[in-house]
């Protein structure tokens, strides 16, 4: 399974190297999902599949985000065990045997460790602080340094991937519903083209979804921190009007007060997506435009007008 989003740049190289891997196994797939490319990316993966049967493809109707693809990866793959590639090569598909072999001891997940990591520092720096935050303050149970490169066995992954949970945060839910996990460290790379799809913006992003999605206590941490603010803040205004503090101090003090209430209402926020996304499970959060496998009718954006489109109750989980 290849999730891939403007990746014209690498994809083909991706398919090439990714097939020749393949040819080592009988009976499998290449499974691209399309999220919303704009740049040739699906026309390339078509060109791919009307030469070579073993690749399907789904694309999406826009930009839906990693977890999506991934998502819908895991629900829509035929076979007992499914990879998760990254198109842009940075994780060689030949690392694929040594997870392979690894699930073969009885995991039910391998996520591959990246060993040198060929990324701008503020992502690596980025994914170990928040995978520690998660491990050592927040008690969210998760793999160190776990990428997405990765093998699964795919009852496993659809059974995450259908858990009810707000937050589609693979690496964290896997061990939440009780998973076989281990980690292996893999080589990397640089990308062999294109540019990378992280940012700052989304690497907070996405701490904030597992911190929030797997964990009460920053909530439970800052409304402490607001009452002991709010106390104290009514204990200078009390001492400002008995004339002990003056405007300054008490300016100092609402100020304080207030930064402290932002945050906290911030914090509450996000939980109320979180509570909002659980009512909202059911509805896909994402839609197919276009594929050459059967999808289901509420995930097809043009429903039953959709080539491969199955039935309104899905039928086809193999």
């Amino acid at each position: 399974m290849i999730p891939c989003y403007n990746e014209i740049a690498c994809i083909e190289r991706a398919y090439r190297e990714i097939q020749c891997e393949l040819v080592a196994y009988d009976d499998v797939e290449l499974l691209f999902i399309d999220d919303g490319s704009t740049d040739g990316t699906l026309d390339a993966i078509k060109g791919f599949a009307a030469e070579d049967p073993l690749v399907k493809y789904i694309s999406f109707a826009r930009n839906f985000g990693l977890e999506a693809a991934f998502s819908a990866g895991f629900k829509y793959a035929s076979k007992p065990w499914t990879v998760q590639f990254d198109a842009d090569l940075q994780s060689p598909p030949q690392e694929m045997h040594r997870l392979v072999d690894k699930a073969l001891e009885g995991y039910d997940v391998v996520f591959a460790v990246r060993e040198n990591r060929q990324d701008p520092w503020y992502r690596r720096l980025g994914t170990r602080g928040h995978q520690t935050i998660a491990r050592r303050w927040l008690g969210i149970e998760l793999p160190q340094g776990a990428s997405v490169f990765r093998i699964v066995r795919t009852s496993v992954a659809r059974k995450v991937v259908d858990s009810r949970l707000s937050t589609p945060y693979f690496i964290a839910t896997a061990p939440l519903l009780g998973a076989r996990y281990t980690t292996l460290l893999t080589s990397h790379r640089p990308r062999v083209g294109g540019r990378g799809k992280w940012n700052m913006r989304k690497l907070v992003s996405h701490a904030v979804e597992l911190f929030v999605g797997f964990s009460f206590r920053p909530l439970a941490w800052m409304s402490a921190l607001a009452a002991a603010v709010v106390a104290a803040g009514a204990a200078i205004l009390s001492l400002a009007l008995a004339g002990r503090f003056g405007p300054t101090e008490l300016a100092a003090a609402s100020l304080v007060t207030a930064l402290v209430t932002l945050i906290l209402l911030t914090v509450v926020a996000r939980y109320l997506v979180r509570m909002m996304r659980v009512q909202a499970i059911g509805v896909p959060h994402y839609q197919i435009r276009e594929a050459n496998i059967p999808v289901r009718a509420d995930e097809a954006l043009y429903g039953y007008e959709t080539p491969y489109v199955i039935a309104e109750v899905w039928e086809g989980v193999r």
